[in-house]
């Protein structure tokens, strides 16, 4: 089992996207994918910006999600992180983003934290079919100003 410290992230946490700096001081351990598919959250009256709800495997359609890997330093950053992802772990049904653990494909851990969407379904956008937020915040750019 992956100590806690371990964690997966596929949207607004990695490089270059709004929210990386929140892993500042964590070790990055490389690039890995797993299993489900990714929404777009678009951008509304209640989002500053657009984000990707994550649906873990088990579901009609479901393939692979890019993912950064990161050791954290500090386990304070781990509720840093719950806190932005709206995940209260005394009120997990409540919350919009559940942590759970999940396999690792294809990288130097066999598995880690990861924030699974919890909200209701018809509030997720369009399927991101190749499960990469970052390129598709590239294809998309003009789209989400």
């Amino acid at each position: 089992m992956t100590p806690p410290s371990i964690i997966a992230v596929y949207g607004t946490l990695r490089r270059g996207e709004p929210n990386a700096a929140l892993l500042a001081g964590a070790r990055d351990l490389g690039v890995a994918r797993v299993a489900g598919r990714l929404h777009e959250m678009p951008r509304t009256a209640e989002r500053a910006y657009a984000y990707p709800a994550l649906v873990l495997d088990g579901l009609e359609g479901a393939g692979e999600v890019v993912v950064e890997l990161y050791e954290l330093g500090d386990p304070a950053t781990l509720a840093v992180i719950d806190a932005l992802e709206a995940f209260d772990p005394e009120d997990v049904a409540g919350s919009e983003y559940v942590r759970r653990l999940v396999d690792v494909l294809d990288g130097p851990v066999a598995t880690a934290w990861i924030y699974e969407y919890n909200g209701p379904p018809e509030a997720m956008g369009d399927l991101i079919a190749d499960g990469d937020w970052v390129a598709h915040g590239a294809r998309t750019i003009g789209q989400r100003v």
